[in-house]
């Protein structure tokens, strides 16, 4: 079960709060220290579980879901088996989970920041194993507690829990099941002060937000500029002409025209890791966000460009959340939304000598600018704001094949160095 989130007001509650490093579905590691206890914290000497019984008499164990809700609900789900102890009633085997350890009660779940603790509360929730309670182990199910706290570590999608049963800990790892990772579409900055901030760490962002005045007025060249991921693993920053320029790049924190390279001429390369939950580009000046910002550190001219920035990110619903760290423990933090293109007409129609014919086509299209200017790049895309066909060009006029699209309607991009013009495209 993925990580369900069904509002997008959940957003700030995620990722204005240490809490997001724990929301979402967990499941234990299978590796043999996932299950371990010892005489003192940091030393399971006593047991850990075997090898062969992670894939073997408690597959039925490592299957089963440990979910942090981001609305503060818990749930645990066992795919209908989990493995019982004989306090239970079960023989130290796979069978159907045992009241109140069985999932069908209502928990609830807090993460205290200062303590660095999780506490599951309702009767029945537990984290690793169902007969561990603070303090000792359960002699039988009817003696659940209605609160348990866990000492917890979590580094990326990895979470280590320890629990004092006195005279002895036990510890648990777990690991996070990450979330589809398809950034497929055009993206725009999200209209909100927590879209673009900084922070000392990663969930704190309290140094700097954009302020809502600079939205809609300095920087909304900024927040119309869109980042395109295309299926075929294309990425392009699309800056309509202009946008938000600082003192290192030679502007004055205002709207003007794109500094080479982060002016968007050169498509870029994007690809996801899912387990990781990064998305990496790769090509000088291709950036999420700011154009200043790589990871460990921000440039100070526009030739120090990386080649290669990697983005650690969420896509919940159509909001993606970017994290990427700056060195020291501090973080940038973005949020995008997705977006489509206007549907009507031509977007900007200032470039003069721009022929697209024909319209409609039943095969090939031209392109051609006959103002003495240049064709940068030609993008198709479905209504959805899918980019269906990409030609990267630096000429006054191109012939591009339609076979590969089926009939309907569609729209046509196209960037020049005078401006870009979007317009509606029939394909019989």
């Amino acid at each position: 079960m993925m990580k369900k989130i069904t509002t997008l007001a959940l957003v700030g509650f995620l990722f204005g709060t240490s809490l997001a490093q724990i929301a979402g579905t967990w499941t234990l590691s299978p590796v043999e220290t996932s299950l371990a206890v010892g005489p003192a914290k940091g030393d399971y000497g006593w047991w850990k579980v075997p090898a062969a019984e992670i894939s073997g008499v408690r597959a039925c164990q490592f299957d089963d879901e440990f979910v942090f809700n981001a609305d503060g609900t818990f749930k645990m789900n066992f795919q209908g088996s989990t493995f019982l102890e004989s306090w239970q009633g079960g023989s130290n085997a796979c069978g159907t989970p045992a009241a109140p350890h069985d999932g069908s009660g209502k928990a609830t779940w807090k993460y205290n920041a200062t303590s660095k603790t999780v506490t599951v509360y309702g009767k029945g929730a537990y984290l690793g194993l169902a007969k561990v309670f603070n303090g000792g182990e359960l002699a039988k199910s009817a003696d659940a507690k209605d609160s348990i706290t866990y000492e917890v570590t979590v580094t990326g999608n990895k979470m280590s829990l320890d629990i004092s049963i006195g005279g002895g800990y036990w510890h648990f790892e777990m690991s996070k099941k990450m979330p589809e990772l398809n950034p497929t579409g055009l993206w725009k900055l999200r209209p909100v002060s927590t879209s673009l901030a900084v922070g000392p760490a990663k969930g704190d962002y309290g140094w700097w937000k954009v302020p809502a005045a600079e939205i809609t007025g300095v920087r909304a060249c900024q927040f119309d500029d869109i980042y395109s991921f295309s299926a075929d693993g294309t990425f392009k920053n699309q800056l309509q002409g202009s946008t938000f320029l600082e003192g290192w790049q030679g502007g004055s924190n205002t709207c003007g025209t794109p500094v080479a390279p982060h002016d968007g001429v050169n498509a870029g390369k994007w690809s996801a890791n899912k387990d990781k939950g990064t998305i990496t580009l790769v090509g000088k000046g291709s950036y999420l966000g700011l154009t200043k910002v790589y990871n460990g550190g921000e440039l100070s001219t526009p030739t120090a460009a990386k080649d290669t920035i990697i983005y650690e990110v969420e896509i919940v619903a159509d909001t993606m959340l970017v994290n990427i760290g700056i060195g020291n423990g501090a973080y940038w933090h973005y949020e995008l939304v997705k977006t489509t293109v206007p549907t009507s007409g031509v977007v900007n129609n200032a470039v003069n000598g721009l022929v697209i014919y024909p319209n409609p086509t039943f095969g090939d299209f031209n392109v051609s600018l006959t103002n003495g200017s240049m064709i940068n790049a030609v993008r198709v895309m479905n209504f959805s704001g899918q980019v269906v066909l990409e030609e990267m060009i630096k000429k006054s006029a191109v012939r591009i094949s339609t076979e590969g699209l089926t009939s309907g309607t569609y729209l046509i991009s196209v960037e020049t160095n005078d401006g870009n013009v979007v317009q509606r495209f029939i394909k019989h």
